[in-house]
């Protein structure tokens, strides 16, 4: 399975938003070592909050798209699944519970990812 199939969607390592963030800070920095009126430099500031809050948006548009996909996928393969809740009472064939095992760990990989998106979703929600 791939970790990472949504190209806008950040899943491991530092957090978009606080690349992001570091970005802002340097660009701020720079703006401050130039020699520009104040007129501009206040169009600039409210040009890159715009663009940042943009980001923002954009990355949560993605990390919602991705959970609901995520978990769609989730219910279909739970239902796939149900016959396991009769495993008791049903006759499965050693291949067909092999391959329930290995639609469990997909789902389980599926239910991680999907985790670590909504806390994403969490973390930067948490920032307005």
């Amino acid at each position: 399975m791939e970790e990472n199939s949504d190209p806008g969607v950040e899943t491991d390592g530092p957090a978009m938003s606080d690349r992001g963030r570091d970005f802002m800070e340097q660009i701020h920095r720079v703006l401050d070592r130039l020699d520009m009126p104040c007129a501009c430099k206040d169009e600039l500031d409210r040009t890159i909050t715009a663009i940042e809050a943009w980001r923002m948006l954009k990355l949560r548009r993605e990390l919602t798209a991705s959970i609901e996909a995520d978990y769609a996928q989730l219910v279909s393969g739970v239902a796939f699944l149900s016959d396991l809740g009769q495993i008791d009472r049903q006759h499965l064939s050693a291949q067909e519970m092999s391959d329930h095992a290995e639609s469990l760990k997909f789902l389980a990989d599926l239910s991680d990812r999907c985790a670590r998106r909504l806390n994403e979703l969490a973390r930067i929600t948490g920032q307005d």
